[in-house]
Parts: C-alpha cells; sequence; structure tokens
C-alpha cells in the first residue's frame, strides 16, 4: 500500500471566473485525488490528498495546463498532517 500524502497548495493570480476550480475538480478526479478547492483574496488554496506520484502529476498538470484564462503568478505549496 502506498503513503498517502496531504498538500495545501496556494495559486496566486487570475484564477478566479476562469473555469479554475473545475480545472482543479476534474484533474483531482482524474488522478483519484480527493479534497477541496476555495477562492481567496489572493487566488485560490487547494487542499488536496493522495499517493506521492498522484500529487506530483496533479503539480505539473496545475503548472502546464491550466485553464486557457487563467494567469497563475505563483504557486506556494507546503505538507499538511
Amino acid at each position: 500500500m502506498t503513503a498517502r500524502r496531504r498538500l495545501r497548495i496556494g495559486v496566486h493570480g487570475v484564477v478566479q471566473g476562469v473555469g479554475f476550480r473545475p480545472f482543479v475538480y476534474t484533474t483531482a478526479a482524474a488522478l483519484g485525488l480527493t479534497g477541496c478547492v476555495r477562492n481567496d483574496s489572493s487566488g485560490a488554496v487547494i487542499e488536496i490528498e493522495g499517493a506521492p506520484g498522484d500529487l506530483e502529476a496533479f503539480l505539473h498538470r496545475l503548472r502546464t495546463d491550466p485553464p486557457v484564462l487563467a494567469v497563475i503568478e505563483s504557486t506556494e505549496t507546503r505538507p499538511m498532517p
């Protein structure tokens, strides 16, 4: 059995009103990850949990394939218990 990890990802930039939250949901679901995503004053906060390899794949897609209208200026990723 693979150990699960949980991450909090802060996404800063233009991510509200551009299909970002549905993108996060469908990407996470496709990789078998669980969690939540919400908007905040600087962008969005994602809390996500799953196998380490699936989390890495999620982070890669987040950085390389966001919705067309999204502008990700930066991300901050930190582990959660």
